[in-house]
């Protein structure tokens, strides 16, 4: 019997998202977000905001700044100034862990697997989230431990289905391609419960069919109401997959629409797209 996806386990933070977004306001906001390094100032004064249910990618050149706001958002970077709302409450100034059980996920480019665990236990890692038993009651194996292990184990096998890799849940990372590695990271985040999935570069060595089958992935996702911004060179899966596009140029944003209105503005295709 199939359990309850972690995604659609509903939450007292992702209830309040819900309610907020159901009001047409902005699950996440950027307001004058800056961060700076020494003398570089990596992210200028950047503002947007992205909507409940939306995809939304941001592109630019190498330097632009895209991952660095992906990690202030996230929590492994803290803004010099400006601020970061997410579900109508201020969290630039939380740490990365409370971030997350808030529901803001991000998958690195890198995903970095555990060599020495299968498939499965890979995945598993990424409910530490929303684990209540502690170090004490798991070496104990108290059965409330017991009982939440089982859980964690179905719901992974759930997110392993989802990814269309439950067959290769008892083998190890070595065994699969980049592309099913890929989805495993995907899985991973998806059990640590996201309302808000971070993306970095996703389609990042990929072939075609790999991309196929991740964008078919993302948009059944999105239809679960994960709402996603993403990193992306691949500007043809860019215009494919997003509602909004977000081009950032020296850490400023340059431009900022829908895929047609990028593809068409001239201030992106000099300094990004070209002919």
């Amino acid at each position: 019997m199939r359990t309850e996806s972690p995604v659609e386990v509903d939450s007292a933070a992702r209830r309040k998202c819900d309610r907020l977004t159901g009001q047409s306001e902005a699950l996440l906001e950027y307001r004058g977000l800056s961060i700076t390094f020494g003398e570089l100032e990596a992210i200028k004064n950047v503002s947007f905001s992205v909507e409940g249910g939306e995809i939304v990618c941001i592109i630019g050149p190498n330097g632009a700044g895209k991952t660095t706001l992906l990690r202030m958002t996230s929590g492994l970077l803290k803004p010099t100034s400006g601020q970061i709302w997410f579900g109508g409450s201020r969290v630039d100034r939380l740490p990365a862990w409370q971030r997350a059980r808030l529901g803001i996920v991000q998958l690195f480019q890198d995903i970095q697997l555990f060599s020495n665990m299968t498939v499965l236990d890979n995945v598993m890692t990424g409910a530490h989230v929303w684990t209540r038993a502690g170090f004490a009651a798991s070496a104990l194996n108290l059965s409330s431990a017991v009982a939440e292990e089982k859980r964690i184990r179905e719901a992974a096998l759930d997110e392993l289905t989802t990814v269309g890799l439950a067959g290769r849940a008892r083998q190890f990372p070595s065994a699969l391609s980049w592309g099913e590695q890929k989805l495993v990271g995907l899985a991973r985040a998806l059990l640590a419960r996201p309302s808000l999935l971070l993306l970095d570069e996703p389609y990042s060595g990929l072939v075609q069919d790999d991309i196929f089958r991740l964008t078919g992935l993302l948009r059944g996702l999105q239809k679960r109401g994960v709402t996603m911004l993403m990193v992306e060179h691949l500007t043809d899966v860019v215009m494919d997959v997003a509602e909004k596009v977000v081009v950032l140029h020296y850490g400023e944003k340059l431009a900022e629409g829908s895929p047609d209105s990028i593809r068409a503005d001239e201030r992106v295709i000099a300094t990004y797209l070209g002919e």
